[in-house]
């Protein structure tokens, strides 16, 4: 039979996995790069594959600073493609300032924020007003990051600013669709999802819309 205090400790660790703080990353250019570093010491996991596109308030992974798990997003104006010198293992200790991975600059990422932040309105023709997301490229949709995972988002769910929604592959690079706000809120819900996983997708084609 648990006691009282068993009780307490185990509604306190049901809370850290629901409600999770958020961090900036710190960050140093060097060499013509963006050097990502580790904002406090703890166990950093779900880091950016290589190769990822991403944009400024990207989610980068989760830092467990002692009982505490946060979730790490890049600083305001950094974006480019992430750069990761050796293989990451799930969860790996880290200090103040170390070094997580690298950002390369790249023109495309201003192109892929202007096409997300500037999607138009619903077609007057749709019946279904809400802000709709295109695909900043031509490629193939997925939904998920693996056939076994679950889907980045579904309809009916609600989403905050920097959620990724989906991936579009782009000659073996999987660039990340994420959720920039609506012109009047950082958040909203998930009416539709016009393209299935693993779906050739077109520029401009409507992606998700958001109410």
């Amino acid at each position: 039979m648990y006691s009282n205090t068993h009780i307490f400790v185990i509604i306190l660790l049901g809370e850290l996995h629901i409600k999770m703080a958020c961090l900036e990353s710190l960050s140093e250019f060097k060499n013509s790069q963006h050097r990502i570093l580790a904002p406090a010491v703890g166990f950093y996991s779900m880091a950016p594959r290589h190769g990822t596109l991403l944009a400024e308030g990207s989610f980068i992974g989760r830092l467990k600073i002692l009982n505490s798990i946060y979730e790490l997003y890049l600083p305001a104006g950094i974006e480019g493609i992430v750069v990761v010198d050796q293989e990451m293992d799930k969860l790996i200790p880290v200090e103040y300032g170390q070094e997580l991975f690298k950002i390369d600059p790249d023109t495309r990422v201003q192109y892929t924020k202007n096409q997300i932040e500037t999607a138009e309105t619903a077609d007057p023709l749709d019946s279904e007003q809400g802000f709709i997301i295109t695909a900043f490229t031509t490629g193939i949709f997925y939904g998920k990051s693996s056939p076994d995972s679950e889907p980045f988002v579904s309809v009916g769910q609600e989403i905050q600013k920097g959620k990724i929604l989906g991936l579009i592959e782009v000659m073996k690079m999987f660039n990340q669709i994420i959720f920039q706000g609506t012109d009047t809120s950082d958040s909203g819900r998930i009416k539709r999802i016009y393209v299935k996983d693993n779906q050739e997708v077109k520029l401009g084609q409507k992606l998700f819309l958001i109410e």
